[in-house]
């Protein structure tokens, strides 16, 4: 990884000076670290929009454009972990991220990294944040709208999946990597372009990685702890669950736990509906059909 990460280095610092951006063979904008210092505010605390397992993200207003920008700091120690045991190495990993465009994937604009070796990738900002802070805090989603969120998800898990050359496994599904831009447009994020991953001995990087109880992997992956994509589609899977039921998977019991007692004794499935949209009278009128 420390070659991997030498030779990432000498790509990014090669024929630009320290105050100006670049782009690279695939059309990538490269940012110096120092631009995006200066739209951060130097990684202020207020410009913090969220954490994650592997990354940290921040907002910044780019001086060279004014183009509001997400960037997400990735901890390099996960990203070792990640790629410990598989051949596919970071370069290779921005050159097909580069080339995934879709209307329901977050659009990477570039990316950067600095003297201590930290990555940092460049994306659109998405105005109205995440899945997972309007289905848990800010503002009541009707039915529609989820699933709205819920095609369009799903979609862009398609061009994953079947589009992209090579396939691309996200391994990571969940309300707060469905990004939200305007109309409620969703756009999957948060994925470092995984190729389907081999076992690994290491159970440590798999905990630093998606946290020690991950109930939205499948149960298959925690035998060999490989990635694929029946396991994306198990993870999407609770996503659905969270939008129909408005309850967040974290939380005890877990949310498929939940369900089963829900619907034992052949209760109607909308015993698990998401009873603010019955009070707000955005619930379907199936769901009150006998």
């Amino acid at each position: 990884m420390a070659n991997e990460m030498s030779g990432l280095s000498r790509f990014l610092r090669f024929g630009g000076s320290s105050s100006t951006s670049s782009s690279d063979a695939e059309g990538l904008a490269v940012f110096k670290f120092q631009e995006l210092a200066a739209s951060t505010r130097n990684f202020a605390p207020e410009s913090l929009l969220g954490e994650g397992g592997y990354v940290r993200t921040y907002r910044g207003c780019l001086k060279s454009t004014g183009q509001v920008v997400a960037i997400r700091q990735v901890s390099e120690t996960s990203i070792s972990s990640i790629y410990r045991y598989n051949d596919q190495t970071m370069l290779s990993t921005i050159r097909i991220r580069s080339l995934l465009h879709h209307p329901n994937v977050a659009e990477m604009i570039g990316y950067s990294i600095n003297d201590k070796n930290q990555i940092f990738f460049v994306y659109d900002f998405m105005p109205l944040g995440s899945l997972k802070d309007h289905l848990h805090g800010k503002k009541l989603l009707d039915w529609n709208t989820r699933m709205k969120i819920a095609a369009g998800a799903a979609k862009g898990l398609k061009c994953l999946h079947d589009k992209s050359d090579p396939p691309v496994i996200h391994g990571n599904i969940k309300p707060s990597n469905i990004l939200l831009c305007e109309g409620y447009h969703p756009k999957l994020s948060d994925f470092l372009v995984f190729e389907e991953r081999i076992p690994e001995t290491d159970e440590s990087s798999h905990q630093r990685c998606f946290g020690r109880h991950c109930y939205r992997h499948a149960p298959e992956f925690y035998m060999d702890f490989k990635l694929t994509q029946q396991s994306d589609i198990y993870s999407f899977g609770f996503v659905l669950l969270e939008l129909i039921s408005g309850r967040l998977e974290e939380i005890t019991p877990t949310l498929l736990e939940w369900e089963k007692r829900k619907l034992v004794g052949g209760n109607e499935f909308t015993a698990v509906a998401d009873p603010l949209l019955s009070r707000a009278r955005f619930i379907p009128s199936f769901f009150s059909c006998s």
